[in-house]
This record gives structure tokens, C-alpha cells and sequence, in this order.
């Protein structure tokens, strides 16, 4: 509950959100508008400064061709004269030069050697590093005239552009903050306005759905001057009739309800009383048929074990046999249904190698009536702790369905031996391969329809693995099927 208040929000946060957002929007705005004027500032630094270069550049050059029509015309007009006289009257002739160049250019001469013969005076400054500075070599008076341009004045130019800028950034922030400030009260008050009028329709419209659900009375559609709103009531006002009409065929409803209800219990009493009857009366007949059908059957295996010890056997005989232990298996199985929910079937240590040597000798006479033979490969002394009869469940089954699924006169192999913690019995037969191996172990399913049975076999040994932590591997393939069992070592 409390986190949901959390997670409900009011229309006076949210229009505090709205306002703060709006607020801190225009101060971004303002912020990138002052800052793209702050980037602009500096590509036009950047613009004086490379013009203010280039234009330097330009002087220094054009003064160093000066001086070197100069040295040309000076040295065509005294060339026979001693070169000392000539740098005389050449200094002469640039000193006449400096006195219309710019406050800032200067000239110089030197000779090959280094030494200085002119060097006009550098105003204001000694470090000339940072100076536009040009050279060329005038062979003939073996001089190497020079040409500078002082670029400390660049300084004074950015220093006066600056300033000129703060000037216009201060004015410009101040305008662009006070527009902003002007525009946000402006869109304060106006959405304050609205939210207020909004506010006034939901609490209305809250009113009239509180009163509507005490005397379903419709909300009045002129009081209501948003038209989003007025579609909210107007589906409002249909859901409040059709509440009042369905409530009114509630109440005729609930006044035939109690005997409606009645009617019915008595009618569901009767249904599940007699549904009660049938399963009773189903599960006696179960129970009295496996007792009846136990009785013949154990009459007709004594009859033939007493007539196998005074005759020879008879083939005929054996196949009835036969037939018999295949209905004794049956029946062995529907009494485990019958009685596994009743019954709490006990463990006690067995030696697994004697009792399914008694097994397959049971099934020997099943086995030679379908013209089979088993081959068994059991090794003495292992034990296991398990129940007897749930274990004769699982050994039958596995002989009954080799022998039932095999072919004839192929052998049917048992093999029991030991593992590390597990005690294997495997149960091999040759017969067509089965299409879905783990479909087998469910009730009531048969891949061969025509082989007979319930379908309750392998179910019933899959339920008792199971519940002892029996694994069970199936490999079927066209030249055999193998069912292998591992048991816990007792």
C-alpha cells in the first residue's frame, strides 16, 4: 500500500515537475544560446589573428622589395665606387625609406661575415622571437637585406576585441535572461491557470462518480468545458445506466436465487451420490473378479505341475501353460493396482541373483510355448533392499513383454551384474524396433494394438522405479531392444 502512494502522484506534483522542468530547460537554453555565442567570439579571434598575420606577412614582404630595388638602383649608380661608400649612401637612401613606413617594420643589412652595416631602431621591444621577419641575399654588395614587422601590437587588437565582446555578452545575456524569465512567468501563470481549471473539473467529476455509485445519478455534462473530459462523463453516464438496469435484474435475480440454489444442491447431491455408487459398486467388481479369476488359475498351474511329474510333457500342454502364467501376470498386476494405494509395501534385503533366476524359470515354459529360449548371464550374490513384490512386478513384466514382442526361435537374453554403487539387470530380446521408447511406460498405451493386453505393465514398473530411485535406460533398434535397470546396492 505504501509503495503505491508512492507511485500515485497528484496534479500539484506534477505541475511543480512541469514548471521545474520548463525552468531548467530555459536555463539550458539560455546557457547553449550563450555558449554558441562565446564559440562564435572565438572563430572571429581566430579570424583577426590569421588576418592581422597574413596582412604582416604582406608588409614585411612588400618592404623587403623596397630595399631591394633599392640596393639595385644604388649599386647600378655607384658600382665603381668602394663598397664602403656605397653602404653609405645606401643607408641613406633606406633611412629616407623608414621615415613613411609603419611604427611597427624595420629593415637591416648585413654582410656575409654577420656583421650588422644597418639595422633601423625596433620600437618599444628587444625580443623580436615572435616578429615577421623575411631575408634575401643581394649577391653583388654581398649583403643580406632584411625585412620585420613587429607583431606585439596584435595584442593590444585581440585585448580591444575582447573587451568590445564582454561588453556585448554581458548585454546579450542580460536580454537573453530576461526574455526567458519573462516567457517562463508568462507559461507559469497561463499553465497554473489551466491546471487550476483542471482541477476544479476532476474534483467535480470525482463528486459525481461518488454520488453516482449511492443513487446512480448521472453527471451534469454542462458543468464539464473541457471536451476531453466531456467524453470521459459521457461513457460515464452510459456505464451508470447500464449498472442501474443490471443491478435492477440483479435484485430480481437474487429474490429466485435461494431457490434456484436449493433446486440445484439437491439435483448435485443426487449426481454425486450415485457417483459415489458406481465407483464403489466398479471397484467391488474389480476386486471380486481378481479373486474369482485367481482361484481357476491356480488350479489349472497345480493340475499341470501334477500332471508334468507323473507324464512326459505335453506340447499342447505347454502352450496352455503358457497361456495361464501370461493371465497369472495380468492378474498379479491388477491386484498391485487394486491394493498399491492401500497396501505399504515393506523392504527387506534380497538376493536379486537367486530371485530372478526363479523368474526366468517361471517364464522357461512361457518362453518354449512362443518357440523361444532364454540365455541368461546372472552373477551370484548380489543384493539389493527392495520389496518383493514390487519387484516381481518389474521382473515379470520386462519376461512377459520379451517373450510377448519377440520374434520366434530367437533368444531372449537376462543379464544381472554389479556396478560401482548400482546392481544392472537387463532384459534383451530381438523384435521390431519401438518407435517412441519412453511412450511405452505410460498407462493404457500399446505400440501393437494387436498383441493384447491393458497397457498396465510398464507403467506399473515405471511408478515402482521411480518411487525406489530405479533408472531406467530403453535402446530399441531393427536387430534388438534392451531394457536395463539400475538398483542402488544393497
Amino acid at each position: 500500500m505504501l509503495q503505491k502512494k508512492k507511485d500515485n502522484k497528484s496534479i500539484n506534483q506534477i505541475n511543480f515537475m512541469a514548471i521545474l522542468f520548463a525552468g531548467l530547460f530555459a536555463f539550458l537554453s539560455a546557457c547553449l544560446v550563450i555558449v554558441n555565442e562565446y564559440l562564435d567570439f572565438q572563430k572571429e579571434i581566430k579570424v583577426v589573428e590569421e588576418s592581422y598575420i597574413q596582412m604582416q606577412q604582406k608588409s614585411a614582404s612588400t618592404q623587403l622589395s623596397l630595399l631591394q630595388n633599392i640596393a639595385e638602383y644604388r649599386y647600378s649608380q655607384s658600382k665603381n665606387l668602394p663598397k664602403e661608400k656605397i653602404y653609405k649612401k645606401l643607408k641613406e637612401d633606406i633611412t629616407a625609406l623608414m621615415a613613411n613606413m609603419e611604427a611597427q617594420n624595420y629593415v637591416f643589412l648585413k654582410r656575409s661575415s654577420g656583421e650588422i652595416i644597418y639595422r633601423s631602431a625596433v620600437l618599444n621591444h628587444e625580443d623580436t622571437s615572435k616578429d615577421i621577419i623575411v631575408t634575401q641575399l643581394y649577391e653583388p654588395l654581398d649583403l643580406l637585406l632584411g625585412s620585420g614587422v613587429s607583431t606585439h601590437s596584435i595584442e593590444d587588437v585581440l585585448a580591444q576585441k575582447k573587451k568590445a565582446y564582454e561588453d556585448k555578452i554581458i548585454n546579450f545575456v542580460l536580454k537573453i535572461y530576461m526574455l526567458t524569465l519573462f516567457l517562463y512567468l508568462v507559461s507559469t501563470v497561463e499553465y497554473r491557470y489551466v491546471s487550476d481549471i483542471m482541477k476544479r473539473e476532476i474534483r467535480f467529476i470525482v463528486y459525481s462518480f461518488k454520488k453516482a455509485s449511492q443513487s446512480y445519478e448521472f453527471i451534469d455534462m454542462e458543468k464539464i468545458k473541457f471536451q476531453e473530459f466531456q467524453e470521459i462523463v459521457t461513457h460515464a453516464n452510459v456505464m451508470i445506466e447500464e449498472i442501474k438496469s443490471k443491478n435492477s435484474a440483479l435484485v430480481d435475480l437474487n429474490s429466485n436465487l435461494e431457490g434456484i440454489v436449493e433446486q440445484k444442491t439437491i439435483e448435485l447431491k443426487r449426481s454425486v451420490d450415485f457417483t459415489q455408487e458406481l465407483l464403489e459398486k466398479q471397484d467391488r467388481f474389480v476386486k471380486n473378479a481378481i479373486h474369482e479369476i485367481n482361484t481357476p488359475l491356480s488350479i489349472i498351474l497345480m493340475n499341470i505341475d501334477l500332471y508334468n511329474l507323473k507324464f512326459d510333457k505335453n506340447p499342447y500342454l505347454i502352450k496352455i501353460e503358457a497361456a495361464v502364467k501370461v493371465l497369472d501376470n495380468i492378474y498379479e498386476d491388477l491386484a498391485y493396482v487394486v491394493k498399491k494405494d492401500r497396501v505399504v509395501y515393506e523392504k527387506s534385503m534380497i538376493d536379486f541373483s537367486k530371485f530372478i533366476t526363479e523368474r526366468v524359470e517361471y517364464f522357461e515354459d512361457v518362453a518354449e510355448g512362443n518357440k523361444l529360449h532364454i540365455v541368461t548371464d546372472i552373477a551370484p550374490d548380489l543384493f539389493i533392499v527392495f520389496n518383493e513384490i514390487e519387484l516381481q512386478r518389474i521382473c515379470d513384466n520386462n519376461l512377459s513383454n520379451a517373450i510377448k514382442y519377440s520374434y520366434e526361435k530367437q533368444p531372449l537374453h537376462v543379464r544381472l551384474y554389479a556396478e560401482e554403487e548400482s546392481v544392472v539387470l537387463e532384459v534383451q530380446n530381438c523384435g521390431e524396433m519401438i518407435q517412441a521408447p519412453w511412450k511405452v511406460f505410460g498407462r493404457y498405451y500399446r505400440e501393437d494394438e494387436a498383441r493384447g493386453g491393458f497397457g498396465l505393465g510398464l507403467n506399473i514398473v515405471k511408478e515402482i522405479c521411480d518411487s525406489n530411485d530405479v533408472s531406467i535406460d530403453v535402446l530399441s533398434d531393427e536387430s534388438r531392444t534392451l531394457f536395463a535397470y539400475r538398483f542402488p546396492k544393497g
